[in-house]
């Protein structure tokens, strides 16, 4: 037996513009009317049904004297997608309420935590407003299906993350006691026989420590790569090498007795903290309260 035949559906390629212009048109029978409702032009309007009309290959209204009028076609047509317009405003305005109630995750490294989000009043904040802290070295992509808000060490341009520097670190050398004890910064063999702690991103700054002490660069030197600051921190108060600390993170280590500078330089980072966060979200009154609270909380620490 033979199926019955089923028409098949082809996607006419129309857009929410086209369908919003025609129901404005509709309602009001008035181009002008519509365009001042849509904050368009009276010509925009025009050329979304004009666009619209094409696409369905039939004629949606009449036009009398500057009066629209819907042809049968057009009743028919409005009455259809009334419903399912309704039902998509709707649900975007559901998924929009979700969203706003959803929890924002802020991801930042361990040292930037430490020194900065671990306080009482930051913390009672992020529990009333929905913000769970995730502390970690890792990148968190932020552009998955959870609000993610990143502080990080170095960032790259990206049109659609907004960037906003928090804070610079400056950073001074240093080494374990019984490093430092025997240290000679000055002396370009000492150099020779020391390994360098390195986070990627102080990678740059060793050149700047040599002139800085007025000593040549060493021909070789024995670096130890580390994916994160925290990480380099705890090998250089193990005794592991020299490490270009960072401040005001690293305080705790001088306090403490488990680290001692080698000398009295002091470096500016190239590479600043910044707050990262979707575009979509930093324009959010969510995401603009949490950009202020979080230089709120870095401000009473600021001492460099």
């Amino acid at each position: 037996m033979a199926e019955p035949h089923r028409e098949r559906w082809i996607d006419p390629g129309l857009s929410w513009s086209q369908l919003r212009a025609f129901r404005t048109c509709a309602r009001l029978s008035s181009f002008n009317a519509a365009a001042t409702e849509l904050n368009l032009t009276a010509s925009a309007v025009r050329h979304q049904v004009g666009l619209l009309e094409a696409r369905l290959g039939v004629k949606l209204f009449e036009r009398q004297g500057g009066r629209l009028s819907l042809t049968s076609i057009g009743v028919s047509f409005e009455r259809q997608i009334s419903r399912p317009m309704r039902d998509l405003v709707s649900a975007c305005a559901t998924a929009s309420r979700m969203a706003a109630a959803a929890p924002i995750f802020l991801t930042a490294p361990p040292l930037f935590a430490r020194q900065f989000l671990f306080d009482d009043r930051f913390l009672k904040w992020c529990d009333g407003n929905q913000v769970k802290l995730d502390i970690t070295d890792a990148k968190r992509d932020l552009f998955g299906t959870d609000q993610i808000v990143a502080v990080r060490l170095g960032t790259e341009a990206d049109p659609d993350l907004v960037s906003t520097p928090v804070f610079d670190v400056q950073l001074v050398l240093a080494a374990a006691p019984t490093i430092a004890a025997r240290a000679r910064p000055t002396d370009r063999s000492w150099w020779l026989e020391q390994t360098l702690l390195s986070p990627g991103v102080s990678d740059i700054a060793w050149p700047q420590v040599w002139r800085a002490l007025k000593v040549y660069a060493p021909e070789t030197t024995h670096p130890l790569h580390f994916s994160s600051y925290a990480a380099a921190l705890e090998a250089a108060c193990a005794g592991h090498g020299v490490l270009l600390a960072p401040l005001p993170f690293s305080e705790r280590e001088f306090s403490s007795g488990r680290l001692s500078r080698l000398s009295n330089i002091c470096l500016p980072s190239r590479i600043g903290y910044s707050l990262l966060m979707r575009r979509e979200l930093a324009n959010t009154s969510r995401g603009r309260a949490l950009r202020r609270r979080i230089i709120a909380a870095i401000k009473p620490a600021e001492r460099f």
